[in-house]
């Protein structure tokens, strides 16, 4: 997200102009345990002629929904699954190594990038398909072993790390249906706070466990 990277496994070219606009919320995410492979900003009714955002030709108006597809860690999926209760217009897909889907939005196919133009009907380039997302899912995860812990030693501490997150963690996806006004980002930071307060509330019940060992002591 910060250019020093050029490539990942899940991208083999540099991201796109429009990511650079949301790069720094996408680098404190991944800062923060939400490791980023696919996202696009929310766009309405921008000129199809835009220099970062068009397509399609002249004389159209193009759309897009916010979309963030990431893996996480199952402490951190049921964080963000308690965040969106409260944000209905926030779609959640999850499913995890062993293909098993966990849902938490529509199941429905949805556009995730439209566009208007003269004397055409409306055009969908991009969508998501949660049955799509399910089967891309077996290569998204078969990436952290066969393309990158294979170049480690099985006995190092990198391998370990990376068929951990392989075994461990979700890979999930998130659509806001609210394009006019998307918040999709406040997910994350939302997230964060709600993770930084159970920390506390468990440190203090450990500290509190310590005082009664040592007063029964």
């Amino acid at each position: 997200m910060e250019g020093k990277i050029p490539i990942l496994p899940w991208c083999e070219s540099p991201a796109q102009a429009e990511t650079h606009i949301i790069s720094a919320p996408l680098a404190a995410f991944n800062r923060a345990g939400f490791l980023t492979i696919n996202s696009q900003p929310a766009v309405n009714g921008e000129k199809s002629d835009h220099p970062i955002f068009g397509w399609g030709g002249a004389g159209g108006r193009v759309y897009q929904k916010a979309y963030i597809e990431f893996f996480c860690s199952p402490e951190l999926l049921n964080i963000i699954q308690e965040v969106v209760k409260v944000k209905p217009h926030l779609d959640v897909h999850a499913v995890d190594s062993h293909h098993q889907p966990m849902y938490t939005g529509l199941k429905g196919v949805t556009a995730l990038t439209w566009g208007v133009f003269p004397n055409k009907e409306i055009l969908q380039p991009t969508i998501f398909d949660p049955d799509t997302f399910v089967v891309w899912s077996e290569e998204a995860f078969q990436l952290w072993t066969s393309a990158w812990a294979e170049l480690y030693d099985d006995d190092t501490e990198s391998s370990e790390l990376l068929y951990h997150i392989h075994d461990t963690y979700y890979l999930v996806a998130i659509i806001d249906h609210e394009y006019i006004e998307s918040d999709l980002y406040s997910v994350f930071t939302d997230a964060m706070v709600e993770r930084s307060r159970r920390k506390a509330l468990q440190a203090s019940a450990a500290n509190s466990d310590e005082v009664a060992i040592d007063m029964d002591s």
